[in-house]
């Protein structure tokens, strides 16, 4: 497997820990294979539960693709459990974060309601910082019940992967969708 460098991913997968992999197995499987991605690469990092992905598919399509796929067969995804595409990935650096942040504005319209949600490993940026300088530079209403959409800020160490999205579809959780199955 090819090692690529934290800046390079753009889908995060979250397993159980101590279970990468198998995760990488499945991942490699569902994306490499069934949906040929013949340049995706997997890499572990040093945070237990969790592996990063370089796929040159779009992320958004993977996971919605992926989802299609675990709708049928739901038990399928043993290890791989969570999978969040991210159209960013910078330097887990206040500043450089709200100026991503202002690069997305374009993804939510004057009309829509949006919110900040902060996932963080291995760093001291504290989420309410975080919410704060993202959440000033968005010109928008903030709804934290229903937002039409979300600014997902996931800092991993040094690295931090950002994107908009719609939590509902955008996100794949094998565990929420095999509840909306049964």
């Amino acid at each position: 497997m090819r090692e690529i460098s934290l800046r390079a991913f753009n889908l995060l997968v979250g397993c159980p820990r101590e279970r990468e992999k198998a995760a990488r197995s499945e991942v490699r499987y569902f994306v490499g294979d069934l949906l040929a991605d013949t340049d995706l690469v997997i890499s572990f990092i040093d945070i237990s539960g969790l592996i990063t992905c370089w796929t040159s598919l779009d992320p958004f399509y993977v996971v919605h693709k992926l989802r299609e796929f675990a709708l049928e067969n739901p038990y399928q995804f043993r290890f791989s459990t969570r999978f969040t595409p991210l159209e960013f990935c910078v330097e887990s650096n206040l500043d450089v974060i709200s100026k991503t942040a202002r690069g997305l504005l374009d993804k939510i319209s004057e009309n829509e309601t949006f919110r900040v949600t902060v996932r963080r490993r291995q760093t001291e940026l504290e989420n309410m910082e975080v919410v704060k300088a993202v959440a000033e530079e968005i010109p928008r209403t903030v709804n934290l019940e229903m937002p039409d959409k979300t600014i997902w800020i996931e800092i991993v160490g040094k690295m931090t992967g950002m994107s908009v999205l719609d939590e509902r579809t955008d996100i794949l959780s094998i565990a929420s969708l095999r509840n909306e199955v049964s």
